[in-house]
């Protein structure tokens, strides 16, 4: 996402210096910003040794726990990989359980060495998912995140999920939780977001559901009342002059600016690309190839169906 202090600290991780970003997550109590290092400096190939030195060193503290619960998760979907349950060895379906459980026992023991933290729960909302623990756990642990954070920006990703109709959901399921959660957030806040992920998991789902899936996707973003549903989440977020910054603003933009794109408004595209600059997310533009060509291809169409007065 473009953060300084999370390149700087992958690159001591790298090393297995993990003393200072230890001291620094332990003073991070902005629990988006918590979640975002968690997650995002977890992601590791493989099992690297310091993370037992790690725990073993500052047993006491919730930190080393919870980045090894989150690092385990990562882990764990490693050997699974992306396929369908059908398409994975059992070998490898016992070792992603196997990697789950042991994660999520890490995170359950971080939740009780600091009480007030929403990221273990946040964390769990992911782990419960791939261990199959059925929607009424997802959602009580979303519900432990929340309580602790009414706004968890990151705890909202994975409980939308496990509402689409490809885990435990429906579309209307996964509708009411993302338009419930912009109708009471407040104007400036990342997490109107969902309503546009929404619109994106919807817009996936066509060519599953259907043997027309492909041409009823290619028309789902010209519908007029999905565009004002995005363009008014837009408006309460990145368009807003009241939009807090936060660590994923770059995901924020990604996600709208190719919602612009399948709703063929370019001017709203690409004034988001102009904001995006190289921070390009796999995250959505993974969804039609190789993100940074899809990127490109989006770019460019809009680039020429724009006059050159009005760029």
């Amino acid at each position: 996402m473009g953060d300084p202090d999370a390149q700087r600290f992958r690159a001591e991780l790298g090393q297995g210096k993990w003393q200072e970003f230890h001291d620094f997550l332990d003073a991070t109590r902005d629990w988006d910003d918590r979640h975002f290092y968690v997650y995002t400096l977890s992601q590791i190939e493989g099992r690297p040794e310091w993370l037992d030195e790690w725990v073993a060193a500052r047993g006491r503290s919730s930190i080393p726990v919870l980045f090894r619960g989150a690092h385990g998760i990562h882990w764990a979907w490693q050997v699974r990989g992306l396929g369908d349950a059908a398409t994975v060895a059992q070998l490898s379906l016992r070792v992603f359980h196997s990697r789950l459980v042991d994660a999520d026992r890490d995170l359950s023991q971080a939740a009780m060495l600091d009480p007030d933290d929403p990221t273990p729960h946040a964390r769990g909302v992911h782990s419960a998912l791939g261990l199959a623990l059925g929607k009424d756990e997802v959602r009580r642990r979303f519900d432990e995140a929340t309580r602790r954070f009414r706004w968890h920006y990151f705890a909202r990703m994975p409980m939308l999920q496990a509402l689409t109709a490809k885990w435990y959901g429906s579309h209307a399921e996964m509708f009411e939780f993302a338009r419930s959660t912009s109708a009471q957030a407040s104007e400036g806040l990342g997490v109107h977001v969902v309503v546009a992920r929404a619109h994106l998991e919807r817009w996936l789902s066509f060519p599953r559901e259907y043997s027309d899936g492909r041409e009823r996707q290619a028309t789902y973003f010209h519908d007029e009342a999905v565009q004002q549903e995005v363009r008014r989440a837009a408006d309460l977020s990145v368009r807003s002059p009241r939009y807090q910054v936060h660590k994923a603003t770059a995901a924020d933009r990604n996600l709208f600016a190719m919602c612009f794109w399948l709703m063929r408004d370019f001017p709203a595209q690409l004034e988001q690309m102009q904001h995006i600059g190289p921070l390009i997310q796999e995250i959505p533009w993974g969804f039609q190839g190789d993100p940074g060509q899809a990127y490109e291809r989006a770019r460019a169409a809009a680039l020429r169906e724009m006059p050159a007065a009005a760029r």
